[in-house]
């Protein structure tokens, strides 16, 4: 038997730079209230949210490896990292203190049933330079068990106009702001 999980209220629109982080969050937590707790991937309907789908991720952590699996990844984030993520393994993607970081994130929001917002800034081959909002957040799959990650990833600034062609990512880091969300078991 599950146990309703108290949600606490976020900050009004302070907590996100992107209109499109915001979005994301006020649907995903409209779930979870409407479950009592972290949402299950079934609740989630596309054709409710259809101009965020190009923004969002879900990646989920395979129980017998501990790997984490992106089964699918909008095609606005393809634009922007140059690549498509979908049916590919995060360690495939990422490597070293990278590859540490986010399977770090990714475990926390699972472990703890929290929402991680990062700011990370992205350098392209070219030398052009792009920030970025990712903002991860827990469901649970058809068992109950919460290996499920959706997230979202959105330029900050004006979301809506298309990504120059900036060739591959060179190089990203994350940046450290002072309204971070910070993981509060009640997320």
């Amino acid at each position: 038997m599950m146990h309703p999980q108290a949600l606490a209220r976020a900050e009004e629109d302070r907590l996100f730079f992107s209109p499109v982080s915001r979005r994301v969050y006020d649907h995903w937590q409209m779930l979870a209230l409407q479950r009592g707790g972290v949402p299950f991937r079934e609740d989630l309907n596309p054709a409710d949210i259809p101009g965020l789908l190009p923004y969002l991720f879900i990646v989920e952590k395979i129980r017998e490896t501990g790997r984490f699996f992106f089964r699918l990844s909008g095609t606005a984030i393809r634009d922007i990292m140059g690549a498509e993520n979908t049916r590919h393994f995060l360690d495939e993607l990422l490597h070293g203190d990278d590859l540490a970081t986010v399977a770090a994130m990714f475990d926390q929001v699972l472990g703890q049933s929290v929402c991680i917002r990062s700011i990370e800034g992205l350098t392209y081959s070219d030398r052009s330079y792009l920030r970025v909002e990712i903002v991860r957040l827990p469901l649970r799959a058809a068992d109950g068990d919460c290996r499920l990650v959706l997230g979202c990833l959105s330029r900050i600034g004006n979301d809506d106009r298309p990504t120059p062609g900036l060739g591959q990512v060179k190089d990203k880091q994350v940046i450290q702001i002072e309204n971070d969300v910070l993981p509060r078991k009640a997320f």
